[in-house]
């Protein structure tokens, strides 16, 4: 859903969709933290948290003669569209890390693979609920989101599909509420392309039987 409403927060104003990033971020923690335990969320929230530092200080990149005539600018001003993909590209290769170095069992890809499938569905709803659209689109954008959603967590909770095929169905349905919108070139599809191009090389990556080191005792 394009952005078309702003709301004050306390001194400043916020866009919609950044008050959707922290909901979707919230929820998705809780839920990873209560569901799959400590572990896995503090790993989400670390990615949130990478992901988010990159997109601000990439302002450095974006407008560096900004900066230097007011550096306290970093804390007002992001790296916009680029920041953003270069926060995924740096947090998804830092994921990789983990995976070759932890050698991620299933409940690690699956635990991020609902995180993000959870992250982005609460994200197009909120969305849907904090900006003016048409009924039909946002009717359109929960439906096929909530859908999604429950896909996943069922897959996992009866150990059936794989994350690369509930990546690639995220895309998938992704890429129709983008057209139901009237939008396909959104930072928010992007964002779900990158997240199914990595998700699918973790899971080729933790499949491996070579991943990661060898303790050498």
């Amino acid at each position: 859903m394009p952005v078309t409403q702003y709301y004050p927060i306390g001194s400043i104003t916020m866009p919609s969709s950044w008050i959707a990033f922290i909901v979707g971020f919230i929820v998705t923690y809780l839920l990873i933290r209560l569901y799959f335990g400590k572990v896995h969320g503090a790993r989400i929230g670390d990615l949130f948290f990478n992901v988010v530092i990159i997109w601000k200080l990439s302002v450095i990149l974006t407008d560096f003669s900004m900066v230097i005539k007011n550096p306290l600018s970093i804390l007002y001003f992001h790296g916009g569209t680029f920041g953003w993909i270069l926060g995924l590209v740096v947090a998804g290769l830092w994921t990789l890390r983990q995976v070759y170095k932890e050698k991620w069992k299933r409940i690690d890809k699956w635990s991020l693979l609902l995180a993000l499938i959870c992250w982005q569905a609460v994200y197009q709803i909120a969305m849907a609920f904090l900006n003016e659209g048409s009924l039909v689109v946002k009717s359109a954008t929960i439906v096929l989101f909530v859908a999604i959603f429950v896909l996943s967590w069922w897959s996992e909770r009866k150990n059936v599909n794989t994350v690369s095929e509930l990546a690639s169905v995220l895309i998938a349905v992704h890429f129709l509420v983008s057209a139901i919108q009237g939008n396909l070139l959104n930072t928010a599809f992007i964002t779900t392309i990158f997240i199914g191009l990595f998700l699918w090389r973790i899971e080729r990556v933790a499949a491996q039987p070579n991943s990661g080191k060898e303790e050498v005792e």
